[in-house]
């Protein structure tokens, strides 16, 4: 299974989560976002260094549904750019702003090079309904090879707190591994089902 990170970074949230990831030893995917990746290359150095995976959720966090099609592949290279510059590696994955998507936006996300990625749980933890529930949510859904949506940012607005996150997160491992689970990044994940 395979835990994944939208938004960010965002501190101290992210700083926060990788805390509990280290203590928990798992290593899970931050989909990040350019223009927050900028204001915080040292977070992105710090989730990389700490063996996570990083990829691209957009270069800014804007429906690109709603953009031209020129306008996607800037936002999208920008973004690539960004995080690979600060990294110093090739992004592989993107997950599109809100999951939003057409033809034109996966041949996008495609010809810069990724791979659209959603996810199979989708907890709504951004609405900060309390931990517990968001636990029970992705408790509820698990299976093998799930992909769970959660969120250490808050993009466009960096306004709302991640706490309720962060401490469900810590439940997530804990009962899931009870179950027999493993968690895995993104790319394991895709090597595993190929």
């Amino acid at each position: 299974m395979a835990l994944t990170f939208d938004d960010g970074p965002y501190p101290p949230y992210t700083q926060k989560l990788l805390k509990v990831l280290a203590e928990k030893h798992v290593h899970a995917t931050f989909f990040m976002v350019g223009e927050n990746a900028a204001k915080h290359p040292d977070l992105v150095r710090e989730v990389q260094s700490a063996g996570h995976l990083v990829a691209l959720h957009a270069g800014y966090h804007k429906d690109l549904l709603k953009l031209s099609p020129d306008e996607v592949r800037s936002n999208i290279a920008y973004g690539k750019s960004t995080l690979e510059g600060i990294t110093g590696t090739q992004l592989h994955f993107m997950r599109p702003p809100h999951g939003f998507k057409d033809w034109s936006v996966i041949s996008a996300i495609e010809d810069a090079g990724l791979l659209t990625t959603n996810w199979s749980i989708i907890p709504r933890d951004w609405t900060n309904p309390g931990a517990q529930v968001i636990t029970d949510r992705v408790l509820e859904k698990a299976e093998p090879g799930a992909i769970v949506l959660l969120h250490d940012g808050d993009s466009p607005k960096n306004k709302a707190p991640r706490e309720q996150t962060i401490e469900a997160v810590a439940a997530i491992i804990d009962k899931l591994r009870a179950q027999g689970y493993e968690f895995v990044t993104i790319e394991e994940l895709a090597k595993e089902n190929h």
